[in-house]
């Protein structure tokens, strides 16, 4: 029996909006950056300064400007300008309780990545990517989802300009743009605002006109000259920001698949309850890259060959890869002991004792551990110890495997950065 297992998913992305309000622009190419859940209520069709995409003033215009017409969260209130916008995804998430669930509806040719925008963890789900730089996939255009009351839901949908202007994120900000547009994006408290919007239009002669706005102003509180800095500004933003890394579906996919955990020490002993772990307990979950358990080993019991008696809690992670870090999906804490049998070809698990659930938990756990259930509690059951454990092993997984794996991250938590590995002395002792 399962002892606290959980579902995790990474986390790691971002969210966009399609903003109509850049079609003033000459270009069409330049016109995809998406329809506006925030502070736009009605966008423009011609390319004059009070129709290219003039808003509707809003309560929070005078509250939370300050004098560069800058976000001001202390006094912005997300409320007074958010609007559900008029989109939907293109995946149906419905039945969909976690990230990986909707990564697994996904069809050949689609991408997703995970992303900090603001307050939020999201996902990001696109109708493609393409290679930015070497073994670097990136997407012009995405679905965003967040979750809201412990499950996912889709919040808006955005698009670049064109494969020039990837999508791309700094300090929680996410950046849209095109030739001839750029937006910047925040989530705050489950709604996408859109915090900057420049873009610049041309008439028949080739004379060019610029716009600018925030969350909390509107094109026309700006002169054209003012708007051509900002627009400058924004762009110049861009020489600080990262590519939001995608991770292609099916086809195309051409990112390594991480190799299968095995024991990295000397010991066959080892080996054999390791593996055993991957089998029996890893069987519980589905749909990861790889799996890494970590058994934290409190006892062992050699006086009897054909009955060896291992006493732990017997943890099993599993991770997708995202960039450089082990993204934690699932997992499970099964305390018991291991019986292993020693034969003249080597070793052999030939039982497990799990520890109950709930109420019948101390009851098991004393009977299993007998006069080790104080350590088993003191630690078996500490966090320190397993995640010091853990790290170790993945370090060694990833030395033995020459991966450029830096960190694990379990959801809702910062990466973990991994320490040094040491194979030669780390696995003889763990009893």
């Amino acid at each position: 029996m399962k002892k606290k297992a959980y579902s995790i998913i990474a986390t790691c992305l971002t969210t966009s909006l399609v903003l109509m309000g850049c079609s003033g622009s000459g270009n069409q190419e330049d016109t995809g950056a998406a329809s506006n859940e925030t502070v736009s209520k009605e966008t423009a069709e011609d390319s004059t300064a009070e129709d290219s995409g003039a808003t509707e003033e809003t309560s929070a215009a005078e509250s939370s400007q300050d004098s560069s017409g800058s976000y001001d969260p202390a006094s912005f209130n997300v409320s007074d300008v958010y609007e559900t916008p008029a989109q939907e995804a293109s995946v149906d998430i419905t039945g969909c309780d976690t990230f990986t669930q909707i990564v697994d509806k996904l069809e050949d040719g689609m991408g997703y990545a995970n992303a900090t925008i603001g307050d939020a963890d999201v996902l990001l789900v696109s109708s493609g990517t393409y290679e930015w730089e070497e073994g670097q996939y990136a997407a012009i255009d995405a679905d965003i989802f967040i979750y809201k009351d412990g499950v996912p839901e889709y919040l808006a949908t955005v698009s670049s300009g064109g494969t020039a202007y990837p999508l791309e994120v700094a300090d929680g900000n996410l950046y849209v743009g095109g030739n001839h547009f750029m937006s910047k994006y925040v989530i705050d408290n489950e709604a996408m605002v859109e915090l900057e919007e420049a873009y610049v239009s041309y008439d028949a002669e080739g004379g060019e006109t610029y716009y600018y706005k925030t969350c909390n102003s509107q094109f026309e509180d700006y002169d054209a000259e003012t708007a051509e800095s900002r627009f400058n500004d924004l762009f110049a933003e861009l020489d600080n920001v990262e590519v939001i890394e995608f991770h292609p579906i099916g086809e195309g996919q051409t990112s390594a698949e991480l190799p299968a955990y095995e024991y990295p020490g000397p010991e066959l002993f080892y080996t054999v309850l390791y593996d055993y772990m991957i089998q029996e307990l890893g069987k519980n979950y589905s749909d990861y890259d790889v799996c890494i358990p970590c058994p934290v080993i409190i006892s062992e019991d050699e006086s009897d060959n054909s009955d060896i008696k291992v006493y732990g809690n017997f943890w099993i992670f599993n991770y997708n890869l995202n960039g450089d870090i082990l993204e934690c999906t699932s997992g499970g804490s099964y305390p018991g002991c291991i019986h292993i049998k020693s034969t003249d070809e080597g070793y052999e698990v030939i039982s497990m004792d799990l520890v109950e659930d709930g109420s019948d938990f101390e009851d098991s756990a004393k009977k299993i551990f007998g006069d080790l259930y104080d350590t088993f509690i003191s630690d078996g059951e500490s966090e320190t110890i397993r995640e010091e454990l853990r790290a170790q092993i993945i370090a060694n997984y990833v030395a033995a495997n020459e991966l450029s794996i830096t960190a694990y991250q379990d959801y809702g938590s910062d990466p973990v950065a991994l320490p040094e590995e040491n194979i030669d002395s780390f696995y003889s002792n763990l009893d």
